[in-house]
């Protein structure tokens, strides 16, 4: 994928979730307003307490980001907020946030960001606390599916929007070509204005014995979840060059991060040329 080519709607299929309006705290009154007019959704002050509807429910907000530090409160993170979209700064009539909404209306959570906001905001802890939100996990469950997110999330916004190698060994001077490199990525305004976009599903239980009877719409037989537990998957994809998967003997100190997510997910897949990974977590 390049800059600036739209990204795929994934494996979302049918709808979701409803939004019933949106949140956006960063942005201006006029424009919060025309927004509204544009998609046809009521603007709030703060998400209200308690959960959405859920799935296909009508009760969801998404999160619209002008400014990433707004994004860093807790409560943003939680129901009844379904989806963090951050508008480009050209989408005065709002048609770009609503393509975007459309995508998020067949996920259960969705995010896309540019990446010079994601870098900022530890995603990855907060995509466990919208997932928790709505599936509690257990701590050692909890913390092993943060560590697989965080580690996905750093591949595509480090590796693939910003094309920053990895550490090649455990050196001073390694880590301080690290950091300078990553330092010029997020300065450029080309690569950090490059997207990320995280869908997430959460399906629950089937309730007949694996492999006897269908699964969620759209899913495929190895997608259903299974002895009682519920499936999320996890779909992130970024605007970067792609790559090929190495042995591990050639990943180098801090290209390991494959056979980590590996270890934890349930199902790990990449596709499109290395720019979309698919995780899958039994919750």
């Amino acid at each position: 994928m390049t800059d600036g080519d739209t990204l795929p709607s994934g494996a979302a299929t049918g709808l979701r979730t409803r939004f019933a309006g949106f949140v956006a705290p960063g942005l201006p009154h006029d424009r919060s307003n025309r927004l509204a007019r544009a998609l046809g959704l009521r603007p709030a002050e703060r998400p209200a307490e308690g959960p959405a509807e859920g799935p296909a429910g009508s009760g969801a907000l998404a999160l619209l980001l002008t400014d990433g530090g707004a994004a860093e409160a807790d409560s943003l993170w939680l129901p009844p907020v379904a989806a963090w979209v951050e508008p480009a700064a050209s989408d005065e009539d709002g048609r770009g946030v609503a393509a975007l909404l459309a995508e998020a209306s067949g996920t259960d959570l969705y995010v896309n960001l540019t990446t010079a906001t994601a870098h900022d905001l530890q995603l990855g802890g907060r995509l466990l606390a919208a997932i928790g939100a709505r599936h509690p996990l257990s701590g050692h469950r909890r913390d092993d599916i943060e560590l697989a997110l965080h580690e996905a999330v750093s591949n595509a916004l480090v590796h693939g929007n910003l094309g920053v190698s990895g550490m090649k060994e455990l050196s001073a001077q390694e880590l301080e070509r690290f950091s300078r490199d990553l330092g010029d990525g997020l300065a450029d305004p080309v690569l950090a204005a490059r997207r990320i976009a995280i869908a997430v599903r959460i399906d629950p239980p089937q309730t007949a014995p694996a492999g006897h009877g269908p699964g969620p719409a759209g899913s495929r037989p190895e997608d259903a979840p299974e002895n009682g537990r519920a499936l999320a998957t996890v779909e992130i994809t970024d605007q970067g060059a792609g790559f090929v998967p190495r042995r591990p003997e050639r990943a180098g100190a801090s290209g390991r991060g494959l056979d980590l997510i590996g270890s934890i997910a349930d199902g790990l897949e990449i596709e499109d040329g290395g720019r979309r990974i698919r995780l899958r977590f039994r919750l």
